[in-house]
């Protein structure tokens, strides 16, 4: 009897406990047939509740604040990642079957099951995520990994995949500050808290010299009203430094100053401006900015979970570098590859440290599959460590570019929280921009800490879309809109944004007409540039022959320069009846926009929807004449 009591003690306490704690329950179905699938296993994303469907594919979990989104594992079907609104109570998970039959099931083989993949049929480039449509046709040329079991290993024979098949997106941040402002605070606010990132008090400094060209690799720092330092940033080819307060907290002091170290000398900043307030300006008396050292590195995820991407993804980062060596020339290019894993694996993390040997670097690139790990998390913040302070990063470096690939977050205890608060602020201090890569499997708490990396080091966020039929579901960021456009000429062109910067003394354009007027050559000394024609006028202008009379002066003004986006463009002085054209162009000479200009003409450009960087006005007027110079675009 008193065994009894004590069953049913038991059994009331577990059903209270059971009524305290909010449940999920779901069913588990296969796509096509839409029977029940028993023995399913789903788990949730933090990999600490799990449970395993029963014979009519229902099961029951408790509800987790630690993640929103479940991972179903299931013999014979596509591994599953599925974002759980917040407060469901009940959800029902659709299972794709794999194209690959199953004779047998080998525990720790280390040839993975392969499948027959899809490949859009209409154009993915450049065009609007919104608008796309899932037509897919199969294709019997392209090979994908499907994913692997728990400790599997993927083998790299027979890979033969080709770049520019993944399709990605970019949300840079900085370009859409007022939205992140919002979302901060609405659709993604749970996660500053899970991450303890707070990236919202931003403070902005422009540093330039007397000719108002960039200053890379100034030291900026901002430092609270005791003068202890809160963060530290290096200016970027475009002479910006992104500062932040209460990164980890929160919490924010009423004032604070700047204080810009350049060549061992110090520009201070006594108030320094939020930006909200505006930019913190600083020029300073040095000369012309020349580094042509670039720095890249690749941190990447090898679990197995990266199954299904990783031997596309390196196809694809190849390319990338072979393609910067050609778009950059003149520069020093150099690679580093970190790969990572987790705790217990083979590996946890592993490097091949920066070297211009770029065929070399690929080489090592292409040596790891993946393989390993087990639960969702992984040694994301080790791999971090390592890659920010034991790769041996340029001090004198354009760009210094660290670029981690990944499907998962690290692991959520206070420890590895830690690490990530200890090395995100290094990696600031040192220039390293990151551009986190998010891959299938990323969830909304994932996406919301990569972004917030990549706005604490003046970086960007990119990830991969479906377009490519390539891999498991990807989400989509929570944004407006994006575009679309294939991954390795994104990357290519992050890093060239990234890496260029204006010419200090750049060549002057031939003159094929003796009557031409002369070109004003860069750098311009203030945002106001003239010309004036230098073809001396000869005593027989009064004589009846062909020579044509010089041009009169020709002046013009763009202001505010760097601009946020709006620009007031003035050109003055132009002969009666003489029309103009002002172009746009980035610093490859890529035409962007092209705009009449009639005589004094006053007209406003607006270049906003352009990332951060520095770009070239050149206005042409007669019939070869033309005025040069950069603007730089802050957001």
């Amino acid at each position: 009897m008193k065994t009894i009591l004590s069953t049913l003690g038991f059994l009331v306490l577990s059903i209270s406990l059971l009524a305290q704690t909010p449940m999920l329950k779901g069913k588990v179905i296969d796509q096509a047939t839409g029977e029940a699938m028993p023995f399913a296993n789903v788990l949730w994303c933090d990999g600490k509740t799990g449970a395993v469907t029963d014979m009519e594919g229902d099961f029951i979990l408790a509800d987790t604040t630690h993640c929103d989104s479940l991972k179903v594992m299931m013999v014979g079907y596509d591994l599953m990642m599925v974002f759980v609104p917040e407060g469901s109570k009940d959800i029902t998970i659709e299972m794709n079957s794999s194209v690959t039959t199953l004779d047998a099931v080998i525990i720790a083989t280390d040839k993975p099951a392969r499948y027959e993949d899809v490949e859009m049929s209409m154009s993915y480039s450049r065009v609007e995520s919104r608008e796309y449509e899932h037509s897919y046709r199969k294709s019997k040329d392209a090979k994908g990994y499907a994913d692997a079991p728990v400790g599997g290993v993927y083998s790299d024979e027979g890979s033969g995949e080709k770049a520019g098949q993944l399709t990605s997106g970019e949300v840079n941040d900085f370009s859409k500050w007022a939205l992140w402002e919002d979302i901060d605070k609405t659709d993604l606010a749970t996660y500053n808290k899970q991450w303890q990132f707070y990236p919202e008090n931003r403070y902005v400094v422009q540093v330039t010299n007397s000719k108002k060209l960039p200053v890379h690799n100034a030291t900026a720092v901002l430092m609270d009203e005791m003068g202890s330092v809160v963060w530290s940033a290096k200016t970027d080819n475009t002479g910006k430094a992104e500062l932040w307060a209460g990164m980890f907290t929160g919490k924010v002091d009423k004032k604070y100053s700047i204080n810009v170290i350049y060549d061992n000398k110090s520009y201070p900043v006594k108030k320094a401006d939020s930006f909200a307030n505006g930019i913190n300006f600083v020029e300073i008396p040095v000369a012309c900015s020349q580094e042509k050292n670039v720095d890249v590195a690749f941190m990447i995820d090898a679990t197995g979970s990266m199954g299904d991407e990783i031997r596309y993804l390196q196809s694809e980062l190849s390319d990338v570098m072979t393609q910067i060596k050609d778009s950059l020339p003149g520069f020093n290019i150099r690679l580093a590859i970190v790969f990572y894993r987790d705790l217990g694996d083979n590996f946890v993390v592993i490097q091949k440290d920066f070297t211009s040997n770029i065929p070399d670097a690929i080489n090592y690139l292409q040596t790891t599959g993946a393989g390993g790990g087990g639960d969702y998390p992984e040694a994301v913040d080790s791999a971090l460590e390592v890659s920010i302070n034991q790769l041996s990063w340029s001090n004198d470096a354009v760009a210094r570019i660290l670029f981690p690939v990944l499907d998962a977050p690290p692991h959520a205890e206070s420890s590895n929280i830690a690490s990530l608060h200890k090395s995100i602020p290094i990696a600031a201090s040192k220039g390293i921009r990151i551009v986190p890569l998010a891959c299938s499997g990323v969830n909304k708490s994932t996406e919301y800490m990569l972004r917030s990396f990549a706005l604490a080091t003046n970086g960007t966020y990119v990830f991969l879309t479906d377009h490519s039929g390539i891999g498991n579901p990807h989400i989509a960021p929570t944004t407006d809109d994006y575009k679309v456009e294939l991954l390795n000429e994104a990357l290519v062109r992050i890093i060239i944004s990234f890496s260029k910067s204006p010419e200090c003394d750049p060549a002057k354009p031939e003159n094929t007409n003796q009557h031409d007027t002369a070109v004003a050559s860069l750098p311009i000394p203030r945002d106001t540039a003239k010309i004036q024609d230098s073809t001396p006028i000869a005593d027989s202008l009064k004589t009846d022959t062909n020579i044509v009379a010089p041009l009169p002066e020709i002046s013009w003004r763009y202001y505010p320069n760097p601009t946020a986006g709006p620009l007031t463009v003035e050109i003055v002085n132009l002969p009666e009846g003489e029309n103009g054209f002002l172009y746009l162009t980035d610093l490859n000479g890529k035409l962007l926009r092209r705009y009449e200009v009639k005589e004094n003409n006053t007209f406003s450009v607006d270049i906003s929807e352009f990332p951060t960087g520095t770009y070239y006005l050149t206005y042409f007027y007669g019939t070869e004449s033309k005025l040069c110079a950069p603007v730089v675009l802050l957001h």
